[in-house]
């Protein structure tokens, strides 16, 4: 039978030798490889149930509510909001999307070819959430009169008291409504019952990413401002860059630093933080908005997966560093080479602290991708962004 795709390789191959050949599997990519895509998830991670849902998320404090609606009517969609979409359950996730999946619903994990999405994968596009199982801590099963199963979830970090102030017991839940047959709803409850109790064993990881997150820290310094915990120790600021060492580029005034900081933390407030962020509409009017410096990187981390990679492997990067310390490479050389040539204008990288880190991070690297090694300007990305 004519085949027009393998004529078009066979072209290709002949007008440039160089030009990768895309794989039959890249041409119709797995559901399983689609799905970590639309939720940014590690390779460890699999479809194995999905379900139409209604996401019911609380309104704020009652007087942040009111202050919220007499100053800013367009974020009134934000509060006591319920969105339609579909629940995923994976090995160690729980996703939400209002966004059409990138896959069809009766494809197999094998292979996919028929899309109901917009792209093999457009990322955590729409309303809804990527949780970790292992940051839920209690999941209840509560009676209504619209659908036989609705779940009440509680995070373990990331939500408010009524009072407004962060707390290590959270009391904000929001509902998750389950729509489909008895059996499908059971099938997907029993699930989640088994991840639950599979990612307790990631409880220390789960704690050492998020003590790492400016987010944690900046709500609890403006819980301590505002009077709400007088007698909580001070905590020292995550390490978030060479920023807070020798100042952010750019200047903060025009940059409006403080007015995007002063919103996000309101967002972080009201609507979780780091892994258990959940994206309203605001979510992606603020990042078009634009990012303050200190949240950038966590930002970064969550909107791209990295900081999923993380949770599951928190000392990758220290254990590579000490694994092949004092070895050497070709990589090493040409590392060295470029290292007083990454922006120089900057103060940071005209100090050892500065080229320390560029140091570390292009050896871990090269070391973790050998196969790549280290090529000329992987420099200047990071040091983009390590400032």
């Amino acid at each position: 039978m004519f085949n027009l795709n393998t004529l078009v390789q066979k072209a290709q191959s002949l007008l440039d030798p160089t030009a990768p050949i895309h794989k039959s599997s890249d041409l119709h990519p797995s559901k399983a490889a689609l799905f970590r895509l639309q939720f940014r998830l590690p390779d460890s991670q699999s479809p194995l149930h999905e379900i139409t849902a209604e996401f019911s998320y609380p309104a704020a404090s009652p007087a942040r509510a009111l202050n919220q609606a007499t100053d800013d009517k367009s974020n009134a969609s934000d509060r006591n909001s319920a969105y339609v979409g579909k629940l995923h359950l994976s090995e160690s996730f729980l996703c939400f999307s209002t966004q059409p999946t990138s896959f069809h619903s009766s494809a197999s994990l094998s292979s996919s070819t028929a899309f109901n999405g917009q792209t093999h994968g457009a990322g955590p596009a729409g309303n809804g959430f990527t949780l970790p199982l292992v940051a839920i801590r209690r999941v209840e099963r509560i009676p209504t009169q619209n659908a036989l199963f609705a779940l009440s979830l509680t995070t373990s970090n990331g939500f408010i008291t009524p009072s407004g102030s962060p707390t290590g017991n959270p009391t904000h839940k929001f509902t998750v409504q389950l729509a489909g047959s008895r059996q499908a709803c059971e099938r997907f409850c029993d699930g989640l019952k088994r991840g639950l109790r599979e990612a307790t064993k990631d409880a220390g990881n789960l704690k050492a990413i998020v003590s790492q997150c400016y987010s944690e820290y900046l709500l609890a310094d403006k819980a301590h401002k505002d009077g709400e915990k007088p007698d909580a120790p001070r905590k020292n600021p995550p390490d978030v860059g060479l920023g807070l060492l020798f100042g952010f580029p750019g200047d903060a005034k025009k940059l409006r630093d403080k007015s995007k900081m002063r919103l996000w933390g309101e967002y972080l407030r009201d609507n979780g933080r780091n892994l258990t962020l959940i994206r309203q509409p605001t979510f992606t009017r603020l990042l078009r908005v634009g990012l303050p410096n200190r949240l950038r990187g966590e930002l970064w981390e969550l909107t791209s997966g990295s900081l999923f990679l993380r949770l599951q492997q928190p000392n990758l990067y220290t254990d590579i560093l000490a694994k092949f310390d004092g070895r050497e490479s070709l990589a090493i050389d040409e590392i060295e080479k470029d290292l007083n040539r990454s922006l120089p204008e900057y103060a940071g990288f005209q100090s050892d602290e500065g080229i320390g880190r560029l140091r570390r991070v292009l050896t871990a690297y090269s070391w973790m991708n050998e196969e790549v090694g280290y090529c000329q300007a992987m420099n200047i990305v990071v040091a983009a962004i390590l400032m």
